[in-house]
C-alpha cells in the first residue's frame, strides 16, 4: 500500500509512506534552488514516481495536512464567538481587526486550496483518494509518529494553520491522538515573533533565527513591559492584547512601534526571546499538571516555533519532562509526514514510523558523481581518495573549510552530514569570516558536531536518550572544559545547538568525525548547512560543485573523490 503525503503552500514537498513505512520525504526547494518553495511539488512528485518505479495510478491514499477545518466548523465557530465576547465585540477597532485576520486566512488557504485541485487534476490525482487533514493534528502527527514515545503529550505552535496558532494532544500508541485544546491565531506566538523579526529588518518566516542569535547580546528587563503588554498567559490560555497587538507579520500597530523605537535591536530581541520562553513554559506546565497530574510525562514538538532551540531547552528543563522530542522538520514543510502518518493510523491503526535518521532524500551513484565532476572539467580538479578520513583529517588541521557531500540528502532545515560544511571549532573569528564568506548574517556561533562516546564530556545532563542532539533541534549546556577547546561553537551563554552522532544514523560520517577527533585530541567540528545566505542546503553534485566554485569551500568531498578548484 501506497500512501502520498503532499503539501503546496510555502516549503512544499512530498512524502512517500510504503507498507506502514517511510520511504522519502523531499521538498520542492531543494530541487528549484529558491528557498522554502512553494506551489505544487513537480519535482518530489517526479522524484518520488521515479525512484520507486511507480505512477500515480499506483498511490492507494493521497494526504493533505491542511484544510481540514470543514470537519470541525462547529468548533471553530464556537472557539471564535468566545474569543469576540472575550475582547469585547463592541469595540470597532478590535471586531474590524479580527474579521480583518479572517479574511486574509480565509482567502489565502481557499486559494491555495483551489490551487491544488487543479494541480491534483492536472496530474491525474483522484479527489475519491485525497484526505484533507487539520493543519495542527498533522504538526502533531509528525512529531509522535516518529518519536520513540508509546505515551505523549504533543504541543504544536506556529504562526497559524486552519485559524489555529497552537494545540496541545494526547497521544498514545494503540488510540492515536487526542487534541484536548488549542489557541486561535489571534493570539499567536508565532506571529508575535514574526513581527519582531521584521521590526529588526528580517523577513518573518525565515529570520526568525537570527533574532533568537541577536538575543543573546540583549536585556530582555529593558523591553519586557512592552511584550507584557502584548500577549500573556492568563493562567489557563495564551492570550494577546487584540489592538496594541495585532496578528500578522507586518503591519503592527502604531502604538507597538512607537514603544519598540525607544530600545536597541538586541533589547527588543531579548525581550521577545525571553517573553516567549516564559509563555510556552508556562503552556506547557500547565497541561503537564491537567493531564499526568504532574506525574513525567514524555513531550512531542512540532510547529514553526519549536525550530527556536533556546525554547526547547527550556522546555526540557521542566521538572515533570521525561523526554523531549522535536520533529526535524517542524516547519510547514513537515506536514507531508505528519498526514500521511495520520492517514496511515486511519487505515491500517499503525501510529509509528521508525525514523533513525532524517537521510529520505535523492543519492547519487559513483558513476553519476563522476559524470557531473566531468561537467566542469575546466574548473575543477579532482581525484579518488585512497583514505578520504586521512585527507579530510589533513584539510581540518590546515584551515581548510571542507563541503561533505555523502548519501541521501536529509530533509528538514538542518544539514547533518549528508550535506555538511565541517571546520574546526578552535577558531573564535570563524563565527566572523566563515559567515562573511557564506553571505550569511548569523549572530549565533556555529553548531558543533560530536559522536556519543564525547558527548557526555562535551554537554552537561547529556544522556543517550536526548533526542533532540540527534537532530540538532535543543541547545545544552556546555561543560567548562568544552568552552575553553571549542570557542567557534558556544553561545554567549554558554550553550550550544549540538548533533551527536552514532554510526548507526550515518556510517561514513561517524567514521570520519571519530578519525579525526582521535588524531587531533579534541572532541567537535563545525556542522554548518552546505550552503550560501538564501539558498536552499545542496542537493545534486552539480550544486555542491558550483558552491565550491563560488568559494564558499576550498575542498569538496563528494563519494570517494577529492575536489579543489583549479
Amino acid at each position: 500500500m501506497y500512501i502520498l503525503g503532499i503539501h503546496n503552500d510555502e516549503d512544499s514537498g512530498v512524502c512517500l509512506i510504503k507498507n506502514g513505512k517511510l520511504k522519502d520525504v523531499v521538498n520542492e526547494e531543494r530541487f528549484t534552488r529558491k528557498k522554502l518553495q512553494g506551489g505544487f511539488p513537480v519535482n518530489c512528485l517526479q522524484f518520488v514516481l521515479k525512484k520507486n518505479k511507480i505512477s500515480i495510478k499506483d498511490i492507494d491514499y493521497f494526504a493533505y495536512g491542511w484544510h481540514g477545518r470543514q470537519n470541525n466548523y462547529y468548533e471553530y465557530i464556537n472557539k471564535l464567538f468566545n474569543r469576540l465576547i472575550l475582547c469585547k465585540i463592541q469595540n470597532e477597532k478590535i471586531k474590524k481587526l479580527i474579521f480583518e485576520r479572517l479574511k486574509v486566512e480565509f482567502a489565502r488557504d481557499d486559494l491555495t486550496f483551489q490551487n491544488f485541485l487543479k494541480a491534483a487534476e492536472k496530474f491525474n490525482i483522484p479527489k475519491e483518494k485525497t484526505h484533507f487533514f487539520d493543519h495542527h493534528a498533522s504538526h502533531a502527527w509528525s512529531a509522535f509518529s516518529c518519536s520513540p514515545f508509546n505515551e505523549s503529550l504533543v504541543f504544536t505552535m506556529d504562526a497559524r494553520g486552519d485559524l489555529k496558532s497552537s494545540s496541545v494532544s494526547k497521544a498514545n500508541k494503540k488510540t492515536g491522538i487526542k487534541e484536548i485544546s488549542n489557541n486561535l491565531s489571534f493570539d499567536s506566538l508565532g506571529f508575535l515573533y514574526g513581527q519582531i523579526t521584521h521590526y529588526l529588518g528580517f523577513i518573518p518566516h525565515r529570520h526568525e533565527g537570527k533574532v533568537t542569535g541577536l538575543a543573546a547580546y540583549g536585556n530582555p528587563n529593558k523591553t519586557k513591559y512592552i511584550f507584557n503588554k502584548l500577549i500573556k498567559w492568563d493562567g489557563k490560555k495564551i492570550i494577546s492584547n487584540l489592538g496594541y497587538y495585532r496578528p500578522f507579520f507586518t503591519n503592527l500597530s502604531l502604538e507597538l512601534v512607537k514603544d519598540l523605537k525607544k530600545h536597541s535591536r538586541e533589547d527588543i530581541a531579548a525581550g521577545v526571546q525571553r517573553h516567549c520562553e516564559k509563555i510556552i513554559v508556562q503552556y506547557v506546565k500547565f497541561w503537564i499538571k491537567q493531564i499526568s497530574k504532574n506525574k513525567k510525562v514524555n513531550i512531542c514538538l512540532a510547529g514553526g516555533i519549536f525550530a527556536n532551540v533556546k525554547i526547547n531547552q527550556k522546555i526540557c528543563e521542566i521538572k515533570n519532562v521525561k523526554n523531549l522530542y522535536v520533529f526535524p522538520h517542524m516547519g510547514d514543510g513537515g506536514l507531508t509526514v505528519g498526514a500521511a502518518c495520520q492517514l496511515n493510523y486511519k487505515i491500517n491503526r499503525d501510529s509509528k514510523v521508525n525514523l533513525k535518521n532524517v537521510n529520505y532524500g535523492p543519492e547519487f551513484s559513483s558513476k553519476e558523481i563522476y559524470k557531473s565532476l566531468k561537467l566542469f572539467n575546466k574548473k575543477i580538479s579532482f581525484y579518488k581518495s585512497k583514505n578520504l578520513k586521512e585527507d579530510i583529517f589533513k584539510f581540518l588541521t590546515n584551515n581548510k573549510v571542507v563541503g561533505f557531500f555523502n548519501g541521501r540528502m536529509e530533509f528538514g532545515p538542518r544539514a547533518l552530514g549528508s550535506r555538511s560544511i565541517l571546520f574546526h571549532t578552535k577558531d573564535r573569528s570563524a563565527n566572523k569570516w566563515l559567515n562573511d564568506r557564506l553571505k550569511r548574517t548569523e549572530f549565533m556561533p556555529f553548531a558543533p558536531v560530536t559522536i556519543e562516546k564525547l558527548a557526555s564530556s562535551c554537554f552537561k545532563n547529556w544522556k543517550k536518550t536526548d533526542y533532540c542532539s540527534k537532530f540538532m533541534t535543543k541547545t545544552f549546556d556546555c561543560t567548562d572544559d568544552f568552552i575553553e577547546k571549542n570557542p567557534a561553537v558556544v553561545h554567549v551563554d554558554g550553550t550550544a545547538r549540538p548533533q551527536v552522532v552514532n554510526k548507526e544514523f550515518n556510517k561514513k560520517y561517524y567514521e570520519v568525525l571519530e578519525y579525526y577527533f582521535n588524531k587531533s585530541n579534541n572532541n567537535s567540528l563545525i556542522n554548518t548547512s552546505f550552503n550560501q545566505h538564501e539558498e536552499p542546503i545542496v542537493c545534486s553534485p552539480e550544486d555542491a560543485i558550483k558552491s565550491l566554485l563560488s568559494n564558499n569551500i576550498d575542498y569538496l568531498i563528494i563519494g570517494n573523490f577529492v575536489v579543489l578548484k583549479k
